[in-house]
C-alpha cells in the first residue's frame, strides 16, 4: 500500500505543481475579469460533472470487482449523455453562468465526464499506474496549450482557456478510452447487474459531493462580480493544493476497501492515515504564514492582493477536511454513501444559512467564514460517527504510535 500512495502522491503533486502554474497564468495574463469568466465556467462543467457521477464517480468503484464490466460502461455512457444534455439546457435557459458559451460548456462537459468515468473504471481494477499517467497528462496539456494560445495566438480572453480545455482533455480521453477496452477483454461478463444498486449508492455520493462544491462556490454567486469570483476563486484553488495530501491517499483507501474483507485492520490503517494527512497538511498550512502577501501580488497580478489573507481565512476549514477526506473514502469503499451525503448536506445548509450575511458584511472575508463553518459541521458528522463506529477515543485520536508500521506492513 506505501508504495501505492507515494506513486499516487508523486503523481497528484506533480500535477498541483501544473495546475498552480495554469493558475498563474491564467491569472496574471488574463487578469482579474477573465478568470472570474473561467471559475464560472469551471464550475458549472463541475456541477454538471457532479450531477452525472450518481452513476459515473467514484462511488462505482464499490460495484466494478462485483458487476459485469460491459453493461456498467455502457449503461455510464447512456447516462452521461442524457445528464449532459439536459443540465446544460438548463443552465442556458436559465442563464446561469456564461449563456454564450453553453454549446462548449455541453461539448466540454461531455468530454470530461466521459474521461473521468474511464478513469473511475480504471481505478476500479486497481490499474494504479495508468490511472496515475491519465491523471497527469492533462493538466500537463491544459498548460502547455494555453501558453501556446496566449503567447502563439495572441489570445487573451476566455477563448484560451476554452480551447486549451479542448486540446487537453480529447487527447487523455482517446487513450482513457483504449485503457477501458483492455480491461474489458479480461473481464468475465458473467457477473450480475443491478444497475438500481449504482444509482442509489451514486445518488447519495454525489448529493455528498455536490453539497461539499457547493459548501465554497455557492460563494461565487454571492461576491457580486466577476473580479471578485476571480481573486476568491484563485485564492481558493490555491489553498485546496493542500488536499494533495490527503487526495493522493483517498484512491487507494477506496479500492483497498473495496476489495478487502479485514474490517478491523480497514478501519485502523483509515484511521492512521487520515491523521497523518492531517499534520502534513498543517505543515504546508505553516509554510503559507511566513509568505508575504506580496509573492502572491508578484505572481498573480495587482488585481490579486487579497490572496494570503482569503487563503489564511480558509485554511482552518480546509485542515478539517484533509483528515475527514479519508475517513469519508473509507465509508465510500464500504457502500455508506448515505452517511456522506447527511455530512456535507449538513455543510451546504450551514453555508447557505451564513454566507448571505457574511458576504453582505465582510465580502471576501464572509466567504471564508461561511465556508470553514460549513467544511467543520460536515467534518465533525464524519469523524465522529467513524470514532463511536469503531470504538475510537480521544486518545487513539491524538496518538501516532505504530501507525508507520501499520501502513507498511498493509499490502
Amino acid at each position: 500500500m506505501l508504495k501505492k500512495i507515494i506513486s499516487t502522491l508523486f503523481t497528484k503533486s506533480s500535477a498541483a505543481i501544473i495546475s498552480f502554474a495554469i493558475l498563474l497564468v491564467s491569472s496574471k495574463l488574463l487578469g482579474g475579469e477573465v478568470r472570474g469568466q473561467i471559475s464560472l465556467l469551471i464550475l458549472n462543467i463541475a456541477i454538471i460533472q457532479t450531477v452525472n457521477e450518481i452513476y459515473t464517480g467514484y462511488a462505482l468503484v464499490h460495484f466494478i470487482p462485483k458487476f459485469s464490466f460491459s453493461k456498467v460502461y455502457t449503461s455510464g455512457l447512456l447516462w452521461s449523455v442524457f445528464c449532459t444534455t439536459l443540465l446544460s439546457l438548463f443552465f442556458y435557459f436559465f442563464h446561469i453562468g456564461l449563456t454564450a458559451y453553453w454549446i462548449h460548456l455541453f461539448i466540454l462537459s461531455f468530454i470530461i465526464i466521459v474521461h473521468s468515468f474511464h478513469l473511475v473504471l480504471i481505478l476500479g481494477k486497481n490499474s494504479i499506474r495508468l490511472y496515475n499517467i491519465l491523471s497527469f497528462s492533462q493538466p500537463a496539456l491544459l498548460l502547455l496549450s494555453l501558453l501556446v494560445c496566449i503567447y502563439v495566438y495572441n489570445i487573451r480572453t476566455i477563448d484560451a482557456y476554452v480551447i486549451a480545455l479542448y486540446v487537453s482533455f480529447v487527447p487523455p480521453a482517446i487513450f482513457s478510452f483504449l485503457g477501458v477496452l483492455a480491461i474489458a477483454r479480461h473481464s468475465h461478463d458473467a457477473k450480475p447487474y443491478h444497475a438500481r444498486e449504482i444509482y442509489t449508492n451514486g445518488f447519495y455520493n454525489q448529493m455528498a459531493n455536490l453539497s461539499h462544491m457547493l459548501s465554497n462556490r455557492y460563494n461565487f454567486y454571492l461576491l457580486g462580480n466577476n473580479m471578485l469570483v476571480g481573486v476568491y476563486a484563485g485564492a481558493t484553488s490555491l489553498i485546496e493544493s493542500v488536499w494533495i495530501i490527503s487526495n493522493s491517499v483517498a484512491p487507494i483507501i477506496l479500492t483497498h476497501i473495496a476489495n478487502a474483507q479485514k474490517n478491523e485492520e480497514n478501519s485502523k490503517v483509515t484511521f492512521v492515515l487520515a491523521k497523518v494527512c492531517f499534520l502534513l497538511s498543517c505543515t504546508c498550512v505553516l509554510v503559507l504564514v511566513f509568505i508575504p502577501a506580496e509573492f502572491f501580488v508578484f505572481l498573480l497580478g495587482k488585481d490579486f492582493e487579497n490572496t494570503k489573507s482569503v487563503m489564511l481565512h480558509l485554511s482552518p476549514g480546509i485542515l478539517f477536511i484533509s483528515f475527514s477526506t479519508i475517513i469519508s473514502h473509507y465509508f465510500s469503499g464500504m457502500g455508506r454513501q448515505r452517511l456522506i451525503a447527511i455530512a456535507n448536506f449538513s455543510g451546504l445548509l450551514t453555508t447557505v444559512s451564513t454566507a448571505y450575511v457574511l458576504v453582505h458584511n465582510f465580502q471576501l472575508i464572509g466567504a471564508c467564514y461561511a465556508t470553514s463553518l460549513s467544511y467543520l459541521v460536515a467534518s465533525l458528522v464524519l469523524v465522529i460517527s467513524f470514532m463511536r463506529e469503531h470504538k475510537f477515543g480521544l486518545t487513539d485520536l491524538f496518538s501516532l504510535r505504530k501507525s508507520i508500521r501499520l501502513i507498511k506492513e498493509t499490502r
